[in-house]
Formats: structure tokens, sequence, C-alpha cells
């Protein structure tokens, strides 16, 4: 019984271990998903701790703030310079963001808001081709 239980344990810890390295490969770079409301596709470039949004069909830009707080889950802040730009992004306020499932070239992510407890949206993020 000892073993099983050690050996449930040891599977499950190596599992997640593996998750989390593959949410890593999302932490930097270009993706897109469509918007569920305006169905427009939306371009998110991260790097280190900023994310730059925009509509592919818009240059006007927006920077945000992300805090990883595991290999899969990181919050979203306008920063300043956006907040003061475009104060109606700052209205839903912080944004939580969990990979849910990855794939190849793609994730999925749950978004929740914390002043909005009944709001939650899954969205697929695929990896962009950056142009050259």
């Amino acid at each position: 019984m000892k073993r099983k239980i050690i050996l449930s344990a040891t599977t499950l810890l190596l599992s997640c271990i593996g998750y989390s390295q593959e949410c890593a490969k999302f932490k930097n770079g270009t993706f897109k998903f469509t918007d569920p409301k305006s169905k427009e596709v939306c371009i998110i470039t991260r790097k280190d701790n900023i994310q730059t949004e925009r509509m592919e069909k818009s240059d006007e830009t927006y920077d945000f703030e992300i805090v990883w707080i595991d290999d899969c889950t990181y919050t979203v802040t306008p920063t300043p310079a956006t907040a003061q730009r475009k104060p109606d992004v700052t209205k839903p306020g912080v944004m939580t963001v969990k990979i849910t499932k990855t794939k190849k070239d793609s994730y999925i992510q749950k978004v929740t808001i914390a002043t909005d407890p009944k709001f939650s949206r899954l969205d697929e993020v695929f990896v962009a081709e950056e142009k050259k």
C-alpha cells in the first residue's frame, strides 16, 4: 500500500514538472488569438515582464506588466503609460491568466478577473510567426 502511494505521488510530481516545462516555452514570443466578442485577431508580444497587445488591423498598442505566479500562471496589469493614455483598460482590474493545456504550437488559457468572480474565459492562443 505504501509503495502504491509513493509511486502515485512520484508520477503526479513528474507530470507536473513536465507540464511546467511545457508552459515555459510560452513565456516569451509573439502569439495571436481571436477575441470572442469582437471576432478580431489580437496579436500579443511577450518579453520578460512586458506584454504588448494590438488588434491585427490596428497600429494602436497597449502595454501590460506581467507577473508570473508560477510556471503556468501570470497576472496582467496595464502599465502606467497605457493606463494614462487609455483609462478604460484599467476598469476590469488585474486579470489572471492560467495556461491550462499546451500543444505544439498553441496553448489554452483561462482568464479570470479578481473584481468580477463571474468572469471566466477560455481562449486558444497560437504561436505567431515572426515577420522578417
